[in-house]
């Protein structure tokens, strides 16, 4: 069971598809937040949420679900299903890949795979999304980054790791997560006074 279970935050469980929608487009999630590069944009983020696009997914976003399993393994990580709120906004949440424990703490783990690219390290993106999680969860330690480089070996053959998963480590204190949540943190507090004003003038 996710380590995430205990502590009471939990808004529902992705496993339940319709209980996960009903409630997704209600917070700011950590895809969400990951948009979040610019104060200037705010505008942009919330016609994005009003108005978003559909995308049900590619090859590559499948070959992702297939691998993260063995990812999380790799870790020695549990799935995790559950949509946990901040502790002080249930507005804001996220659902993290995964926890495992480490002495009396847990730490949050996140995986990603990269097709046919060497990676070093998150992008900017990857890195606001972590930071946002990290912020829905301030029990966890810290995070764990977790990816999967995939090459096809032929032309007729499934992905395959190019080399063994690879981990980054991410303690609260790393400038790249300090500096991303004081960005995104007071965005998604813009963000969300904006989207309740919209809403509340459609509604009259």
């Amino acid at each position: 069971m996710s380590a995430l279970a205990v502590l009471d935050r939990t808004l529902a469980d992705s496993n339940d598809r319709e209980s996960w929608l009903n409630v997704h487009d209600k917070v700011i999630g950590s895809s969400t937040a990951g948009k979040f590069a610019r104060v200037e944009s705010v505008e942009t983020y919330v016609r994005q949420i009003l108005e978003p696009r559909t995308f049900s997914g590619n090859e590559t976003t499948e070959s992702g679900h297939r691998w993260e399993p063995a990812l999380l393994a790799h870790a020695g990580a549990e799935p995790n299903s559950l949509f946990i709120h901040h502790p002080e906004n249930r507005r804001f949440a996220s659902t993290v890949d995964g926890t495992k424990r480490v002495g009396d703490e847990f730490v949050i783990v996140e995986t990603k795979t990269k097709h046919n690219k060497v990676v070093t390290e998150p992008t900017a993106y990857e890195i606001r999304q972590l930071a946002w999680q990290m912020f829905c969860v301030p029990e966890a330690a810290h995070a764990e980054w977790v990816w999967g480089e995939l090459v096809r070996k032929g032309p007729d053959v499934a992905w395959d790791l190019r080399r063994d998963p690879q981990t980054l480590v991410f303690h609260r204190d790393h400038p790249k997560i300090v500096a991303a949540t004081a960005l995104i943190v007071p965005i998604a507090n813009h963000v969300l006074r904006l989207l309740d004003e919209a809403r509340e003038e459609a509604w009259t």
